[in-house]
């Protein structure tokens, strides 16, 4: 047995030590985008609004302030450029990190002959943490020149916005996805519009993620919303409340209800809107006791 033994060790270490390698060179491939595998719906008549980069051109910057328990409140702000007497944005500035102390990314917008958008390039960079992350977005159009998706590239990831529309041309859904390199499968989520009878408004928006499933139902005042248009990709963060960019005036009243609580419980958020003559000049939550009170000022 002594000289068994030995051997019998040195089998089971030998054999501890071969394994085999764990394959990761699906990292090293390269980035796709995924397509939805259905066809979407597509309209009578192309209006294209999301393609413009339009916003009202007296909106010079937006300043958010996140109020919580904290002493001083959690800062983000936007600073808008246009193309001379126009109102289409040629760039856009998002400083986060509490207002111009970290952080900044500009969004630079690039128009084709048709002036519609064909193209946002961003730079992000974190002064702070020391890192720098750049993002091509494209706008495709089919043949007829309807704005089919918009696609987000970078070194590490890349996103599909893919859209649906009712006959009228107006935006029916959204649908998105997000990912990662490695990621194999897609994750698309769907975000799906209903408008009142005019098609002014967006009364009713569903999100359906693939494990997630909220309703929001939203109401109006009667003033022109100065945001209405401008959408760059769903990952955007933007200054709106509700689907600003689609409707044709301001929610002062939104109820979200969650789809997946067996109690069907359901929340209620009111806004005002202040506006000096015909610009609008704050928007805010309602309530100001709330300990995560949000306040909007224009051109502060």
């Amino acid at each position: 047995m002594k000289f068994i033994f030995p051997f019998f060790c040195l089998f089971i270490l030998g054999s501890c030590t071969i394994k085999e390698e764990e394959d990761f060179s699906y990292l090293e491939r390269d980035l796709e985008h995924f397509e939805l595998g259905f066809e979407l719906d597509e309209p009578n008549s192309i209006l294209n609004n999301l393609a413009k980069g339009n916003l009202d051109r007296n909106i010079k910057a937006v300043l958010r302030q996140h109020h919580d328990e904290f002493p001083e409140p959690a800062e983000k702000y936007w600073e808008f450029h246009y193309l001379p007497n126009s109102d289409r944005v040629s760039e856009m500035v998002f400083y986060s990190g509490n207002y111009r102390r970290c952080e900044q990314t500009n969004f630079n917008f690039f128009y084709n002959r048709e002036n519609l958008l064909d193209s946002i390039v961003s730079n992000r960079i974190n002064v702070c943490n020391e890192f720098e992350v750049n993002r091509l977005y494209t706008f495709n159009y089919t043949g007829e020149g309807l704005l089919k998706s918009i696609f987000m590239d970078n070194e590490t990831s890349v996103e599909e916005n893919y859209f649906s529309y009712y006959p009228n041309g107006r935006i029916k859904e959204i649908f998105n996805d997000f990912h990662h390199k490695g990621d194999w499968e897609p994750g698309f989520g769907v975000q799906k519009f209903y408008y009142d009878k005019s098609f002014s408004n967006v009364i009713k928006h569903e999100k359906i993620g693939l494990n997630s499933h909220y309703t929001y139902y939203y109401f109006y005042d009667d003033k022109p919303n100065p945001f209405k248009g401008l959408f760059i990709a769903a990952s955007v963060f933007m200054p709106n409340i509700g689907p600003a960019y689609l409707s044709e005036n301001n929610v002062i009243k939104m109820i979200e209800k969650n789809e997946n609580n067996i109690h069907g419980n359901s929340f209620s958020y009111e806004f005002d809107f202040n506006f000096v003559g015909d610009r609008l000049d704050t928007y805010a939550d309602k309530n100001e006791d709330k300990m995560l009170y949000i306040f909007y000022r224009v051109n502060p």
